[in-house]
């Protein structure tokens, strides 16, 4: 895969279904193929990433509103 190792796409988040068919794209030499797999699965990582930052921003709310209840 040469500087791409499956490691990296393993650090990325990419499970093994992903890399087989990044790797298949990249032997074909569909280098466009490639990107849109990799475009998809950074959506799909700042998706979860959204979704994970909504009980967060929740509760810095809830924090707020009882500091300033009680200050």
């Amino acid at each position: 895969m040469g500087q791409i190792s499956a490691r990296s796409l393993r650090d990325a988040g990419c499970d093994a279904t992903l890399i087989e068919r990044f790797e298949r794209h990249l032997e074909a030499g569909d280098i466009e193929a490639c990107l849109r797999v990799l475009r998809a699965h950074r959506c799909d990582l700042v998706e979860a990433m959204h979704e994970a930052q909504r009980p967060i921003d929740v509760c810095d709310w809830v924090i707020r509103e009882v500091e300033m209840q009680h200050a």
